[in-house]
């Protein structure tokens, strides 16, 4: 009885045993499912968070480049700005400019009008004594001067012609005129009226002398300037009026010659 005793006291703790191993393992699988649930929400919720944080990580960029391209436009505006308040400043200046030189030259109009009205009477007073040299002059190419004078009264009287261009044409005449005391010159012009006309060559020396000679050199004269007429010249006078003509043409290096020459008398 005592061994029969001890050999179910042995079965019930083999027995006991089993139950406490099943039941953990029972426990065990009966947890699984769960846990597999709350590991499956739990990676959803943070691959859900990584997601989120993309995002926002996106949205942020987005708004960084943003900021960047209307901090560049900003720089760009202010730029612009200043560039165009240096344009505007360098403008203001350039008009005080122009204003100052419109005032000046308004001035100027007013006085060259004052001038105009001056000048004009000078320079009609000036073609008359122009003309009036002339005529009382060395009557030498005279066609050509008389014609000269003439285009100066025409050109007085054209209205498309500048006054300063009328004062620049008259100083030429008068720097012509000027120019003949300074030269010598050969030229060939007729003398004589009628039966009488004949042509001959003829020599100037600047002012001081006028002499005249047939091409063949049988006639040789010259002007007068006393009795304000044409002369004859003795034979003497005919091989150095000759030699003259040579030397206003070119023809001969220059040399001296011996001319009638009056010499000037004391008034």
């Amino acid at each position: 009885m005592i061994v029969f005793a001890r050999l179910l006291k042995l079965m019930k703790i083999r027995s006991i045993s089993k139950l406490l191993i099943a039941a953990p393992l029972a426990g065990l699988t009966l947890s699984l499912p769960v846990y597999a649930d709350t590991l499956g929400e739990s990676v959803a919720a943070q691959t859900a968070m990584v997601q989120s944080s993309q995002q926002s990580q996106a949205r942020v960029d987005k708004l960084a480049d943003q900021s960047d391209e209307l901090l560049s436009e900003y720089k760009n505006v202010i730029r612009q700005i200043e560039g165009l308040k240096a344009y505007n400043d360098q403008n203001e200046r350039i008009v005080s400019s122009q204003q100052a030189e419109l005032s000046s030259l308004n001035t100027q109009i007013s006085a060259l009008e004052q001038t105009r009205t001056e000048v004009v009477p000078l320079m009609l007073r000036m073609v008359s004594a122009l003309e009036q040299f002339v005529e009382a002059d060395v009557p030498f190419q005279m066609d050509e001067r008389r014609k000269r004078v003439a285009d100066l009264r025409a050109l007085m009287d054209r209205a498309d012609v500048s006054t300063s261009e009328k004062f620049r044409k008259i100083l030429e005449a008068y720097e012509v005129e000027n120019e003949y005391g300074r030269t010598i010159e050969a030229y060939k012009a007729s003398l004589g009226e009628g039966e009488q006309l004949r042509t001959y060559e003829f020599l100037r020396i600047g002012r001081i002398a006028l002499m005249y000679q047939t091409p063949d050199g049988a006639e040789t004269g010259h002007w007068n300037k006393d009795k304000k007429q044409w002369e004859a010249l003795p034979e003497t006078y005919r091989s150095a009026v000759s030699q003259g003509l040579k030397i206003a043409k070119k023809q001969a290096p220059p040399a001296l010659i011996k001319l009638p020459v009056l010499a000037a008398r004391a008034k």
